[in-house]
């Protein structure tokens, strides 16, 4: 699996899955919504490695959702997007991609958003 196959497996899970805001893609143009809440999907490359068992390469990453909410909102809106998104990715095989188990962390905010990120770790093994 190519890298590029990878990220459209990762994409097209978030596409099937949510629908409550806007997305914003890797180096694609993206107009920010005015006041409403959005999110960002990256997705982070890390280590490869060669397993010992079949001599296969290993590659890991990190699936980072950014979630962005109004400042002074509150942020029980991004908590229950997170939750959402744990469960999405959250411990998760789909394909040939095995995600572990996801993190939420609290960002805080600048002068227009409230930011929380929910990172999980995933890995794919060359065929």
């Amino acid at each position: 699996m190519s890298f590029e196959a990878e990220r459209i497996l990762i994409q097209d899970r978030v596409e099937l899955f949510w629908m409550e805001t806007p997305i914003s893609w890797e180096n694609i143009g993206f107009n920010t919504p005015n006041n409403k809440p959005w999110v960002r999907l990256n997705i982070l490359n890390g280590a490869t490695e060669y397993r010992a068992i079949n001599y296969k390469k290993r590659y890991n990453g990190i699936i980072n959702i950014q979630i962005f909410v109004p400042v002074k909102s509150g942020s029980a809106l991004a908590r229950q997007y997170a939750d959402k998104f744990c469960s999405i990715f959250d411990s998760v095989i789909f394909e040939t991609v095995v995600c572990d188990t996801s993190s939420v962390t609290i960002v805080g905010s600048d002068t227009k958003w409230y930011q929380i990120n929910v990172d999980t770790p995933y890995w794919r093994d060359s065929l």
